[in-house]
């Protein structure tokens, strides 16, 4: 199982990000104030998730470009406040985010870890092609990587799919999905 980790400076924040994943059946292994911890814990756990609040330290755009791309990051961002960076390993959620949408995106991040541990070099991880589609959402509709992460989780929602498959029909060219 992927190591989960929270990462903010409000520690009553982390608590309550911490209590939505336990309610979802995820452990999370630590809570972290700074980004200088989630980078010495990082060096130990090269393949872990941190679902990042704000920090005093650092920005979590910085934080996503100094951690190996196999650690990934959940950033939570202030209501209103825009994503300023795309990284492979940095997705951002707009607070104030419901629990579906954090535990889905948790669980895609730790089930596509999980497909590159065991499909040695087998098709697109679930983690590429959801990026793959997303890329797709935001050049036709010119949306934000949020709001086609949000739409990808919709669609999913509505047609009672996983996202994964949504992600893997419009790579592949379906465009009456979305």
């Amino acid at each position: 199982m992927r190591n989960i980790i929270i990462a903010s400076a409000n520690r009553r924040a982390a608590e309550r990000v911490k209590a939505i994943l336990q309610d979802g059946r995820f452990f999370v292994n630590n809570i972290f104030s700074s980004g200088s911890e989630v980078l010495a814990y990082a060096s130990l756990h090269p393949d872990a998730l941190a679902v990042c609040g704000k920090l005093g330290d650092m920005s979590a755009v910085y934080l996503a470009q100094l951690l190996n791309p196999g650690f990934d990051l959940i950033v939570l961002l202030p209501s209103g406040e825009s994503q300023t960076a795309f990284l492979s390993n940095m997705v951002c959620l707009n607070m104030p985010v419901n629990y579906s949408e954090i535990l889905d995106t948790v669980s895609v991040l730790t089930a596509s870890t999980a497909q590159r541990r065991t499909g040695g070099g087998r098709e697109l991880t679930d983690a590429d092609t959801l990026d793959k589609a997303k890329q797709i959402i935001m050049n036709r509709h010119h949306l934000s990587e949020n709001e086609a992460h949000r739409l990808l989780q919709h669609r999913s929602m509505e047609t009672g799919l996983k996202m994964s498959e949504i992600a893997k029909m419009i790579a592949e060219g379906n465009n009456e999905i979305y």
